[in-house]
């Protein structure tokens, strides 16, 4: 109970402090953050779960719902999901999982980190079935391809077969602000895709390479989870979306249906006696949207060099499994 109220104490000091740095000048934010960070930190040394039996009274048959919501980044939500799949994995007591997928994708890395995971669980004889809701695309669809069965809505958005590196010229600010950049490289790509100037065909060359190489993987991916050839996939990984009753169509989902459909038959198959049907809650979940809600405070009293610095240090280059119409 004391690490509890030590916990909920610290939550609230980070609050008031991140508060007081949307309302103040930028010096007085440097020490606001370092306040910040050291009380998060507090709140964040703590579990931030907790579990819920949504149904069922068999504790020996539990089916467990893990919910990926959201872009798939690599952050304590990729850790978070990351390690419910490999716990229920390794838990005698879980018969199976619903892996319950609301995203428009995300990182290369961190879809594979949680497709590994669902892969984990079939080698673990443990079924895992994917349910989508309003959107599975790119990323979203990544995860949930290895499933052994996969559901959706007639109106889920899913597909987005491919593989995006978002990427921004500054040019013109640059030379707006008389900001030149001078980097000093040990090789003509090692500054490939820097905000400062215009991409040249030589660099989008190379970054086309990194793109059709982490395509292929998806393609195999797809393919092997599908129970497709590889030239099937790429007829229909041309990026676009499909709905729920396109996607039942060309072969990427198996029925049109909801979790309840899903824990139903995963139940009968399986031959499940009234299985606890549980989930981990992640409480931290929405406290960070707080956090992002106090940044967007401050935005219009920024300068624009400000606002340029905060463009370029939440922008990378990197691939990603995420739908086109997303903005990361």
């Amino acid at each position: 109970m004391k690490k509890n109220a030590k916990r909920w104490i610290a939550l609230a000091i980070t609050i008031v402090v991140v508060l007081l740095a949307a309302f103040t000048g930028d010096r007085v934010n440097q020490n606001t953050d370092k306040l910040k960070d050291k009380y998060l930190d507090s709140f964040m040394a703590y579990p931030g779960y907790r579990e819920s039996v949504l149904r069922g009274s068999n504790s020996k048959e539990k089916i467990k719902i893990v919910n990926v919501n959201g872009i798939i980044l690599s952050d304590g939500a990729n850790d978070f999901a990351v390690n419910e799949l490999k716990e229920a994995a390794e838990d005698p007591s879980i018969a199976g999982v619903i892996l319950n997928v609301d995203s428009p994708g995300g990182s290369v890395y961190a879809s594979e980190r949680i497709a590994n995971e669902v892969e984990g669980l079939k080698e673990a004889n443990k079924p895992v079935y994917a349910v989508m809701g309003e959107m599975a695309a790119s990323g979203g669809y990544y995860i949930s391809a290895p499933t052994d069965k996969i559901y959706a809505s007639n109106e889920t958005w899913t597909g987005s077969i491919g593989v995006i590196i978002q990427s921004y010229s500054l040019e013109g600010l640059f030379d707006k602000h008389g900001i030149k950049e001078q980097n000093i490289t040990t090789g003509a790509m090692k500054d490939a895709g820097s905000y400062g100037s215009d991409m040249t065909d030589e660099e989008k060359e190379y970054f086309q390479g990194l793109v059709d190489s982490a395509f292929d993987r998806f393609v195999s991916l797809v393919a092997k989870g599908r129970n497709m050839s590889e030239r099937e996939v790429r007829k229909l990984a041309d990026g676009r979306v499909y709905d729920g009753s396109q996607a039942l169509e060309n072969g990427l989902i198996d029925e049109i249906g909801d979790i309840d459909k899903a824990i139903a038959d995963m139940t009968l198959k399986n031959n499940l006696s009234d299985p606890m049907i549980i989930m981990n809650e992640n409480i931290m979940g929405p406290f960070a949207n707080i956090f992002s809600m106090v940044k967007d405070l401050r935005k219009e009293s920024r300068s624009d060099l400000a606002i340029l610095n905060d463009f370029m240090d939440g922008n990378d280059l990197r691939p990603m499994y995420l739908f086109g119409g997303h903005n990361d």
